[in-house]
């Protein structure tokens, strides 16, 4: 079982990438982008199915660009992810049913994800600090030229807090712990179970072969 408090996200965000809508697909769309924070003239190239094509100047404003879109397709579900992972997740949803948020916030914030992620920030090369900050500063450009996303409205909330170079240290954090890092509850509980049936031996043998497979390292 993966860290309980991370796994119900994913409703969440699949509940706002659904009426999220701001790139319907079917057409093709092709914008020019002209900012005072570009070096260079860049385009957007939308394709029929809403995938967006970067075309830019430069590194930088490639990235810049990268954080662009993000926000304008994904605001709210990159606002959810950085919150959870920081452990501040209530200060958006509100403590949640049981209290669920404030619990999985509580469980983050002594983890400790983004105090590591300050930590690995700090010692990341100049070229990767540079490339955090103008993805933060394409976030926040599309923010203070676009209204927010209706999710927000239904919150009643009309401000959005500027992304940092930290928050996306914090997110990068967030998918390596939840890629990389078990609890074993749950896979304890259904050897248990397999034992209580079938006898010491016999359970072992099957819970070994059909649910809980391994083999050496490689």
């Amino acid at each position: 079982m993966r860290l309980a408090r991370l796994v119900p996200l994913g409703t969440l965000l699949l509940s706002s990438l659904a009426i999220a809508g701001a790139n319907p697909p079917g057409q093709v769309k092709d914008t020019t982008i002209s900012l005072p924070q570009l070096h260079g003239p860049a385009r957007i190239l939308r394709d029929v199915d809403g995938m967006p094509h970067i075309y830019a100047h430069d590194e930088h404003d490639a990235v810049f660009l990268q954080g662009w879109v993000t926000a304008q397709d994904r605001l709210f579900q990159i606002d959810v992810v950085r919150r959870q992972a920081s452990g501040t997740l209530a200060a958006l949803l509100g403590a949640g049913p049981n209290n669920s948020v404030l619990a999985s916030d509580i469980e983050l914030q002594t983890i400790g994800l983004r105090r590591a992620a300050q930590r690995s920030l700090q010692n990341y090369s100049p070229a990767m600090r540079s490339a955090l900050q103008a993805y933060a500063d394409g976030v926040n450009a599309w923010v203070a030229r676009n209204p927010l996303p209706a999710q927000y409205g239904a919150l009643e909330i009309t401000q959005f807090e500027p992304w940092t170079a930290l928050d996306s240290a914090v997110v990068g954090k967030a998918l390596a712990f939840q890629l990389s890092f078990d609890l074993d509850t749950g896979a304890t509980q259904d050897y248990q179970a397999y034992a209580g049936v079938l006898g010491p031996a016999l359970g072992t043998a099957a819970f070994f072969g059909d649910v809980f497979r391994s083999a050496p390292f490689d």
